[in-house]
């Protein structure tokens, strides 16, 4: 049977994950030993259509990345590299950023702005235009430089191994295609609603893990930043069968969806999290307003937070004209209403807030229904 390099399908995921900001893949940078087939595996996903542009940090000055300064009509303005157009041509594919702790702090500052915001001076690479690093421990590479903290949190860590019983397997079977799995990007939006608000629901009893400092021998911490990767990744894993989501059937594999999580907020964050996760007990919200699923009053207050919130997110972001809107509206108020009911009395929770809203939350959302907003504006 062929196999993958361990890592290499979390790098597979990374890549096929929508962002918020609107263009494809989080920026993924994979750490392993040199002669682990890490730039090999990246540069086989290259397609016709889908280039894979490798440049190699150590090689390249800081104006490769943030464009040469030149005078234009008595105006300064950055002139973009040859390299961008490959992608100008395609509108697609994957800038491969090779032997990244070879390259010294003054490129390292110039890669900043483009691996975040996907700018090039002036110039925004197209929004499916995917960035992937690859680099050996600063100990083992050739000229190695640490890697600063700021270029470190725009990246979800990813551990590349190849042992030797996989190798083995390899020169038997070969090696699996490297082929990017297609991600729906209306599903993920859908689901990366339920992610944000558990996220919420946990950060909501451990604040101070927003924020925190990269463990030993670790590269990836948590902030708002890597938060949002890790939303967006978990939502990934989930469409692809790989995440423990409370209230669905375990996954065949969920390790891909752990180490994820780590490479995102880094091992002390995710652990804690992972825990909490463990002890969901909550149905799939999209299964309760669809009727597939119903509300257990015994829940516990996060939980109950992190169900009604979502809910609300979902039908929130529901097209008035939607026929489900009015349906999926009422088992919305009917979940509230068991809830209320078995917490007769009491309205001090966060939760008893949230459903003494629903009956206005409610009559707002068929009242869109009704009345779907005006295209003059």
């Amino acid at each position: 049977m062929s196999v993958y390099a361990e890592g290499a399908t979390e790098l597979l995921l990374a890549l096929a994950t929508p962002t918020p900001k609107g263009y494809w893949g989080v920026p993924v940078l994979v750490w392993g030993r040199p002669g682990t087939g890490k730039s090999t595996f990246i540069e086989s996903l290259q397609r016709e259509g889908f280039p894979v542009f490798t440049m190699i940090a150590s090689l390249h000055d800081p104006t490769d990345f943030s464009g040469l300064p030149v005078l234009h009509d008595g105006r300064m303005r950055f002139a973009p590299p040859d390299w961008l157009q490959v992608f100008e041509q395609t509108g697609r594919g994957i800038l491969f950023l090779d032997e990244l702790t070879t390259a010294p702090p003054t490129v390292q500052a110039a890669l900043l702005r483009l691996v975040l915001e996907r700018k090039v001076g002036a110039h925004s690479l197209p929004p499916e235009v995917r960035i992937a690093a690859a680099a050996n421990p600063p100990e083992i590479a050739a000229v190695g430089w640490e890697l600063s903290p700021p270029l470190a949190n725009r990246f979800v860590h990813i551990q590349w191994n190849l042992d030797g019983e996989r190798y083995r397997q390899s020169l038997e079977s070969g090696f699996a295609e490297a082929t990017l799995p297609e991600t729906d990007p209306e599903r993920h939006r859908a689901r990366s609603v339920f992610w944000r608000n558990l996220v919420a629901g946990f950060l909501k009893h451990n604040p101070a893990l927003a924020h925190t400092e990269p463990a030993e021998d670790e590269y990836a911490f948590a902030s708002p930043r890597s938060w949002d990767f890790a939303i967006a990744l978990m939502a990934t894993c989930e469409l692809h069968g790989y995440a423990p989501t409370p209230g669905q059937p375990a996954p065949r594999d969920a390790q891909p969806f752990i180490n994820l999580v780590k490479g995102a907020v880094g091992s002390g964050a995710a652990t804690s999290f992972l825990d909490y996760l463990r002890t969901l007990r909550i149905p799939d919200p999209e299964a309760v307003l669809d009727g597939k699923a119903q509300v257990d009053a015994s829940l516990r207050e996060d939980e109950l937070f992190v169900l009604f919130n979502t809910m609300k997110s979902l039908l929130t972001g529901m097209e008035g004209s939607d026929p489900r809107l009015s349906a999926r509206t009422q088992r919305f108020l009917q979940g509230a209403q068991v809830v209320a009911n078995a917490r007769k009395g009491d309205n001090t929770t966060p939760v008893s807030a949230t459903l003494s809203k629903a009956a206005g939350f409610s009559n707002a959302r068929q009242q869109t229904q009704k009345s779907p907003p005006s295209c003059a504006n």
